[in-house]
């Protein structure tokens, strides 16, 4: 590092490279810091280019590392989810605020059978490095399943395999977003998509969320007026409240991404495991050439794998790749090697089957307790499938007013607001069901009951002074 000296126009050769009674040692150096506020007083030594001994004393303002931090940075939003679960973990607490599949349907054995099984057959491969793209057998896999189950016509060479679906979130938006760029979110969406995509300073235009889908005439108006980028949504069991588009309206939007050549990054995690009614296409299936489909393993094995995948129009899968090499050059190889194992080994529709099973019972219970312990003025959701449902308050309760009560009794959820990207939402709340056993999601409901009651009636009561 160069040091400008009293000399004009001259500079200190570096001290590294200065030879006996040139060289200052550690002691020599004797640079004096005094902290004051935000400045810094420094005294100090070093040699003009003739060896002759200089001291120089100088004020220099004090920057904080936090000032470093880049615009594109401070823009994404905390994780009030994940704030509450340090939370959840460190006390004894009943949490229906992360997004927890039933740990009870983790297939632990299976998958420690086949994480042994590609050791030792195939150990070198398995950890060395490997292609951005992902497995091929892999991808095969999930083209085949997915041609028959939709009558698609996926080729496995336009599939990429992510670290989860989050990781399809940041590479398509680092791909499409620059700053003051229009994108489509639904009204309520998922924190993880507006955590992705605010660092890159877009402009969001949320879109009313029914209980069929979207506002189409809404999103019309947005492409017709503000020329978005991309839109973003989860049509099945939608991520906070568990809504599924319905056909007509899946239909509707395919036809909206050709008319106004609009990309959607269609985010599916949870079509498999509906547990009622009638499964529906992915939007994917009527509009290949304007989609960036999204799936995860996630929820249909397990989280920690981190495995995820995305179908992508054929133009669009070498910048993907490209784009994804910027961030991890690959996905874990162990981990796709294993799961392709379990998914050859094992028939997936049986473990979903228990999956689904599970999760229409801790669902039912968790409506049913809804129904009989929360005030009647509190309206929900009605999903049939995912992990999560929505409850709307009344006027008089708001969600972050309430969650400082339950945390103290002992209750986590998550405030509506978390999941609007202008302040919305004060009075809804976001419910997982899928990470509870039916017992305890009595006594959690019950005790929200009670907090709930006791502060809607002071609240009337205030009101009614």
């Amino acid at each position: 590092m160069k040091q400008t000296c009293l000399q004009k126009n001259t500079t200190c050769p570096d001290l590294s490279g200065i030879e006996d009674q040139r060289k200052l040692n550690t002691h020599e150096q004797s640079r004096l810091h005094r902290d004051h506020q935000s400045e810094i007083y420094v005294k100090e030594q070093c040699f003009d280019p003739k060896g002759t001994q200089q001291v120089k004393s100088f004020v220099r303002t004090k920057e904080s590392l936090i000032a470093k931090l880049s615009e594109n940075y401070k823009n994404i939003p905390s994780s009030f989810i994940r704030e509450i679960l340090n939370v959840a973990d460190q006390q004894n607490i009943i949490s229906f605020a992360g997004g927890l599949p039933n740990p009870e349907c983790f297939p632990c054995q299976q998958l420690a059978e086949s994480a042994q099984r590609v050791l030792s057959e195939k150990g070198i491969e398995v950890l060395q490095y490997a292609g951005s793209q992902g497995l091929l057998p892999l991808r095969q896999w999930i083209a085949n399943r997915y041609n028959q189950k939709f009558d698609m016509k996926i080729d496995a060479n336009n599939i990429v395999i992510t670290n989860g679906s989050q990781q399809t979130l940041d590479v398509t938006t680092k791909m499409f977003i620059e700053k003051g760029d229009a994108v489509i979110v639904e009204k309520p969406t998922y924190l993880g998509a507006l955590q992705a995509m605010s660092g890159y300073l877009p402009e969001f235009h949320p879109v009313t969320l029914t209980e069929t889908g979207l506002d189409t005439n809404e999103i019309e108006n947005i492409c017709w007026q503000n020329k978005p980028k991309f839109m973003y949504s989860i049509p099945n069991f939608q991520n906070p409240t568990g809504i599924c588009y319905d056909r007509k309206h899946r239909e509707k939007i395919a036809n909206i991404l050709s008319d106004y050549q609009l990309i959607l990054l269609e985010d599916d995690p949870y079509s498999e495991i509906r547990f009622e009614g009638e499964q529906l296409p992915p939007i994917a299936s009527l509009a290949s050439e304007n989609v960036f489909w999204s799936g995860s393993f996630s929820k249909m094995v397990a989280p920690g794998l981190r495995m995820g995948w995305v179908v992508l129009p054929p133009e669009m899968t070498a910048h993907f790749i490209k784009a994804k090499q910027s961030t991890d050059l690959h996905s874990n190889n162990l981990s796709q090697y294993a799961l392709l194992d379990f998914l050859t080994h094992h028939n997936i529709d049986d473990h979903l089957n228990k999956t689904r099973k599970a999760y229409k019972a801790q669902c039912d219970a968790m409506k049913e307790m809804i129904v009989k312990y929360l005030p009647d003025s509190i309206k929900m959701t009605n999903p049939q499938g995912g992990m999560f449902l929505w409850l709307t308050l009344p006027k008089e309760l708001d969600s972050n007013e309430l969650i400082k009560d339950c945390l103290s009794q002992g209750v986590a959820f998550v405030p509506g607001n978390s999941f609007y990207t202008n302040g919305d939402g004060a009075h809804s709340i976001r419910m997982n069901f899928s990470n509870s056993n039916l017992e305890t999601i009595e006594r959690g409901i019950k005790t929200m009951g009670a907090i709930f009651s006791k502060k809607l009636r002071l609240n009337q009561m205030t009101v009614s002074i």
